[in-house]
């Protein structure tokens, strides 16, 4: 286990870490606007190809080469792509798979139906009495997401989750793993990489882009069953849920002076 006496800020990511929106409720989405638009298809095969088709309706497609391992490396800190939306790439991706399955549909439709659902989704039941724990301890809290504003501050403001700062993909005009989104969090909280923790799902966005900033990484592991993939770099912290995050920390409260929530 890192050693904690450093720590400073704990910066969140947003869905699937605070937010309860995650592959579930994805494949649930993607089922349910298929039936919307009255397609026949199998959603699950439909969902895992769609999700196949990131690299190419990613901002990252025009240099996204099949089975390169230099992908990763560019992700995390090549030159940073033109700035796309949160709704656009899952708009291109719709158009890509519908066109994929050979079947017509509404990309557009499909992109703003997830929008609607990430902007309704729930927080964790642990999320809340976690914020105020880590803040009670001293902790400065902030969130950093791939996300668009919209359905983003939609889903915070439902769900009552306050945080010292709030950077989007979408303000900051870059993504997740890039080191830049990173280093541009740890400048706003006004604290030294060294002195963040970074929490989130996502072995690849969320531990492997932390730790590539310089940032320590807790990586929120749910289900017993979710292997951790190899050739990323283990986190700090594996935790199995947001309140197993806050006992851990609690224990060693943070560098005094720190504490607030807006």
């Amino acid at each position: 286990m890192t050693d904690l006496s450093r720590i400073r800020a704990v910066v969140f990511d947003a869905y699937g870490t605070v937010i309860d929106f995650h592959n579930v409720e994805f494949r649930a989405a993607i089922a349910e606007l298929l039936g919307n638009q009255r397609i026949d298809l199998n959603s699950e095969e439909f969902y895992e190809g769609w999700v196949k088709l990131y690299g190419k309706a990613s901002p990252w497609a025009g240099s996204f080469r099949e089975g390169d391992p230099a992908n990763r490396e560019r992700m995390l800190a090549g030159p940073l792509p033109e700035w796309h939306s949160t709704w656009d790439i899952w708009r291109r991706q719709f158009a890509l798979a519908f066109e994929q399955f050979g079947v017509e549909g509404d990309a557009d439709a499909a992109a703003d139906h997830l929008r609607a659902l990430l902007s309704h989704a729930p927080p964790y039941a642990d999320a809340r009495e976690t914020l105020e724990r880590l803040d009670r301890a001293g902790y400065r809290l902030a969130l950093l997401s791939n996300a668009d504003e919209d359905f983003l501050q939609s889903a915070l403001s439902r769900g009552r989750l306050r945080f010292s700062a709030i950077q989007s993909s979408e303000a900051l005009r870059a993504y997740k793993p890039h080191r830049a989104v990173f280093v541009a969090i740890c400048a706003r909280l006004g604290c030294e990489p060294e002195e963040v923790l970074y929490v989130g799902d996502s072995p690849y966005a969320d531990v492997n882009g932390g730790h590539r900033a310089g940032l320590a990484t807790a990586w929120v592991r749910r289900s017993e069953g979710e292997p951790y993939p190899e050739q990323v770099p283990a986190p700090d912290l594996e935790v199995h849920s947001l309140a197993h995050l806050a006992d851990v920390l609690c224990d060693r409260p943070a560098i005094a002076g720190t504490r607030g929530l807006a």
